[in-house]
């Protein structure tokens, strides 16, 4: 499977998979749209950054004089500026936490629109410690309640580089979250886990993204991903949206995906789905998706012959 480096907005991720035949299978997915989330509501988003001691090098402090360069604001910068468009204000907040001597507060750092991201100095705590322990359970209550209590629909990215030492603790609180929206008195959240680095406990993200298997909650809260360099826009969109656009959710009320002849290969009549798949035919090398609301055209010649 090829992705296309960056795909024709507003879309978020273009996957060209091989045929024996000489034929592609191209697998699509939309960007989200706030209108489409929430309708008339509102929606907030936020990032948190994990600034326990562990963490200092990535942010440009290595050794006694410095000189590394500072990794995760690059990485907050593109995750952030990306993040800001699944908010009607076009603007997120974020936040630092695993600070203080336990890693058991938050730090706010802003609010910031998507220039404004695309600039932010990111470069740790300034009135906490970096935190010697890694409790992300403040990073979970932050967004839940100065966030989600206050808005029709909430969107948290946590990044992290270590292993979680309050997962319990995280547990029982998110699987009230999960009770509680359902009951109708939480409007829905979102939560991703990102883990960068080589010290990230991955079966653990896993559990934070099965949590609520065998509880009786049918409810999503949280996705995860592990990305191992950030830097790459087709890996943070496959990640922040990957589970948020569907099959089931439809972004226009009719359309149809042609190749460079006209030819058409998938139709829709009662809806255009957020996340689809259809079969381009050998030699070709681009397809136009025409909807009753815009077409979209996308070259795919990056990927043809690429493994």
């Amino acid at each position: 499977m090829a992705k296309i480096t960056r795909p024709t907005r507003p879309l978020a991720d273009v996957n060209v998979i091989p045929n024996p035949d000489g034929s592609h299978e191209v697998v699509v997915c939309f960007m989200p749209d706030p209108d489409m989330i929430v309708g008339e509501g509102t929606s907030s988003a936020y990032l948190a950054l994990d600034a326990s001691t562990s963490l200092k090098k990535m942010y440009g402090f290595g050794g006694p004089f410095g000189g590394d360069p500072n990794y995760v604001q690059g990485v907050a910068r593109k995750l952030g500026s990306i993040l800001t468009s699944v908010t009607k204000s076009g603007r997120i907040s974020a936040i630092y936490w695993a600070v203080s001597p336990d890693g058991g507060k938050i730090e706010e750092i802003g609010e910031f629109d998507e220039e404004g991201f695309s600039k932010a100095i990111i470069a740790g705590p300034k009135k906490e410690k970096w935190g010697k322990g890694t409790k992300i359970l403040p990073a979970i209550k932050y967004g839940v309640e100065k966030l989600a209590s206050q808005s029709d629909w909430t969107m948290g990215i946590i990044l992290t580089d270590g292993i979680i030492e309050d997962e319990q603790d995280s547990l029982n609180y998110c699987l009230q979250v999960g009770k509680e929206i359902l009951a109708g008195n939480l409007k829905p959240l979102k939560l991703v886990l990102i883990g960068i680095g080589e010290e990230v406990d991955e079966d653990q993200l896993e559990r934070f993204d099965d949590m609520f298997e065998g509880s009786g909650i049918d409810y999503d809260l949280w996705s995860h991903g592990m990305v191992a360099s950030m830097q790459d826009e087709a890996d943070i969109l496959a990640v922040l949206y990957g589970e948020l656009i569907t099959e089931d959710t439809m972004v226009a009320p009719r359309g149809h995906v042609e190749d460079s002849t006209g030819r058409q290969l998938i139709t829709w009549t009662d809806g255009v789905p957020g996340k689809f798949r259809f079969n381009l035919p050998k030699g070709e090398s681009k397809f136009i998706l025409r909807t009753s609301v815009q077409d979209i055209e996308q070259d795919v010649s990056e990927a043809i012959g690429r493994p």
